[in-house]
Formats: C-alpha cells, sequence, structure tokens
C-alpha cells in the first residue's frame, strides 16, 4: 500500500457518508477532515479540492455501475432475461453499499454535468450501457420499433425514483426487498412477464 493510502481512502469514506448525511454543499473540508481524523491540509494534498474530490467519488462510483451492468449486458440472452438481470443486480448494488448509491442518486445532476465535458469508456456510463440494450432490442425486433431512449428513460424512473422515495422515507425498504416488484413494473413498460412466471 502506498504511502498516505489508508488516510486517503478514510477520506473518501467519510466524505461520502458526510454527503449522503448531509448533502454536499453543506459539507465542508474542515467537516470531511474530521470526520477523517486528520487535517484539512491532508485532503488538498490528494485532491486540488473539495469539487475534485465530488468528482472523482462519482466517476468512480458511476462507471463502476457502468461496468456491473455492462457485464451482464454481453450476456447472450433475451432481452428480457438480460433486463431483468441487470435491475436485480441494480438492486443489489443499493444493498451492498447504499452510501455510495445514495451518494450517486443525489449528485446524479452535479455529476453528470461534470463529467459531460470528459471522455468515458462506453460501458462506464450504465445509462449509455442500458440504451444500447434496448436499442438493439429494437433494431433485432426483440422489442417493438419506438423511441430507446424514451423508453430507456421509463425504465430507469421506476429504479431511480424508488431509491429516491426510499432515500426520503416515502418507501421503508431498500430496492433489494423491492427488487421483484421493480423488476415486473419495468418488464410491464416492455410488455414481458418476469422470468419466474414463465417457469
Amino acid at each position: 500500500m502506498r504511502p498516505g493510502t489508508a488516510t486517503r481512502n478514510r477520506i473518501r469514506r467519510e466524505a461520502l457518508a458526510l454527503f449522503v448525511a448531509h448533502g454536499v454543499d453543506a459539507v465542508s473540508v474542515r467537516d470531511i477532515a474530521t470526520a477523517a481524523g486528520c487535517t484539512p491540509s491532508s485532503l488538498y494534498t490528494h485532491w486540488p479540492s473539495l469539487g475534485a474530490l465530488i468528482e472523482e467519488l462519482f466517476a468512480e462510483g458511476y462507471a463502476a455501475y457502468g461496468r456491473a451492468l455492462a457485464e451482464i449486458a454481453a450476456r447472450p440472452l433475451p432481452f428480457p432475461a438480460r433486463l431483468e438481470a441487470m435491475i436485480r443486480r441494480i438492486c443489489a448494488l443499493h444493498a451492498e453499499d447504499r452510501v455510495l448509491f445514495e451518494f450517486l442518486l443525489l449528485t446524479q445532476h452535479r455529476g453528470l454535468h461534470a463529467a459531460a465535458s470528459t471522455p468515458v469508456e462506453p460501458d462506464a456510463n450504465p445509462i449509455e450501457v442500458l440504451h444500447r440494450v434496448v436499442a438493439t432490442a429494437m433494431a433485432e425486433g426483440e422489442l417493438p420499433q419506438g423511441d430507446p431512449a424514451l423508453l430507456t428513460a421509463a425504465l430507469v424512473g421506476v429504479v431511480v425514483q424508488a431509491a429516491t422515495f426510499a432515500h426520503y422515507g416515502r418507501i421503508a425498504r431498500g430496492l433489494d426487498a423491492m427488487a421483484d416488484e421493480i423488476v415486473a413494473l419495468c418488464l410491464r413498460l416492455i410488455a414481458a412477464e418476469p422470468e419466474g412466471a414463465r417457469r
């Protein structure tokens, strides 16, 4: 482990927790340093600014989600089965690291705006991965012809709004506990039955 790696990882972890608990705009460098047990100058040793830390946390977390979905998207499965597997993976990610999931959820507009000026690999963007799968399914006749961007938006909306309601306490369950219902709603959008219903 390189010198300073433990401090860097601690700063990242505490920053994520503070951003989710209080909102990005309400957290200062001093707040993060205090939570991480270091000085503000330690943060500046690793990042030139608080904004750079936020951008890095978003870019890395978002890319990891994109790659997780891309792995599923590459499987030789019918579109409904791939879609179901992708949705279930997102729901599982919510349970595996809720702080990271909620950070990405709460900073998505800021993060995506910052990322727009930086080219990223195609599989580093989960929305692009889903859009590509939807567009291919339409082109190959697995889905009726239509606007793939609109259908992608509708599918993302089901998952993201459920997560948003869970974050603000309007739904008292995590995405993992709602996975069956979220899958059913998404497959209803494409007029397909859940895999379990066809067995």
